[in-house]
């Protein structure tokens, strides 16, 4: 018994659409396998010890750049206005992949301190290397948690010392304690 014309239409229609699907999917998984992909991290490290120099020269005040541990790296430095207040920052990546960072405002005023921790409450003060720093936790924790999920701040006496972020509770006061030693 042989196939009718238009059977054997219909089968071919059924076995090409097979065939295009599997060279469809060939040519996805050839173009999936062929383009290079970069798993590097693409933030580039910076010299923030390098740059606090040339901040310092430019404010006539000292920048500061804490000696941090060395599986931690600083991701961007730089001076910035806000409110009117010039402020040193510093952003650090812990060896938990975790971010802290570093702002001392120059001339700060209220309105500063507000604006960097406006999410945060004051809860207590802490003693590290004989400074005493402020303890600023957030209001509302979330995940994935914000930038100033936890807080440190210590007041000198013609500037503020803010630091900020994600990283664990013992990586602020190894890093409070850096910057105790620096100012000392």
């Amino acid at each position: 018994m042989s196939l009718t014309p238009a059977q054997r239409r219909a089968k071919q229609t059924i076995r090409n659409l097979v065939l295009s699907l599997i060279v469809t999917m060939g040519l996805v998984a050839a173009i999936y396998l062929g383009v290079p992909r970069d798993d590097s991290n693409r933030i580039a490290a910076v010299d923030y010890q390098t740059i606090s120099i040339d901040a310092s020269a430019s404010l006539g005040q000292q920048a500061l750049s804490p000696e941090v541990p060395s599986d931690w790296w600083a991701n961007a430095a730089r001076l910035e206005t806000t409110l009117g207040v010039v402020s040193w920052y510093v952003g650090f990546v812990t060896e938990e992949n975790q971010y802290i960072g570093l702002s001392q405002a120059f001339d700060s005023n209220p309105s500063w301190e507000s604006s960097l921790l406006s999410s945060n409450f004051q809860d207590g003060q802490i003693e590290l290397s004989g400074l005493t720093w402020e303890i600023w936790p957030t209001i509302n924790p979330s995940s994935p948690p914000g930038t100033t999920e936890y807080a440190l701040l210590h007041r000198l006496e013609n500037s503020v010392v803010v630091i900020y972020g994600t990283a664990a509770t013992a990586d602020f006061e190894e890093l409070a304690k850096s910057i105790s030693s620096e100012i000392n």
